[in-house]
């Protein structure tokens, strides 16, 4: 694995600054990275956990996924695939095409996500709180 040069940056969360290896990490991190950051195997970071990058935290030498975080930012991800099906919905609905879900079972699978992405307490279940609203995307397609 390659070594990376990670620090927590102003907007609290983690920059991770790969070098290109046409300098020495030493002289990058001098260069172009705060005093505060340090270089680590980049095999220690939570790779599987990319899509929730925006809630990285760096504490001394550890990079975690903060799930308060994570939560909202999966909030929005639901958020935002909801807006988008209600707009399909209403164009379905509008040219006259039958959405293959019916209004009330849709808003009841939102509410269960909902609350599955609000109990959450690991980013596997986060994941999984999304995959029955967007096989019904699928099917409504």
């Amino acid at each position: 694995m390659a070594n990376v040069i990670i620090f927590t940056n102003e907007n609290g969360g983690v920059s991770v600054c790969v070098p290109t290896g046409e300098m020495d990490i030493n002289a990058v991190k001098a260069k172009d990275t705060p005093s505060h950051s340090i270089i680590v195997d980049d095999s220690t970071l939570p790779q599987a956990d990319n899509d929730f990058f925006n809630a990285w935290e760096l504490t001394g030498d550890t990079v975690t996924v903060n799930m308060t975080k994570a939560i909202a930012l999966q909030t929005a991800n639901l958020n935002s695939i909801a807006k988008a099906e209600v707009s399909h919905r209403t164009t379905n609905a509008g040219i006259g095409i039958a959405n293959k879900m019916a209004d009330a079972d849709w808003l009841a699978l939102l509410a269960t996500a909902r609350t599955a992405i609000a109990a959450a307490t690991t980013t596997a279940a986060l994941r999984a709180a999304l995959e029955p609203v967007q096989a019904a995307i699928t099917a409504n397609a």
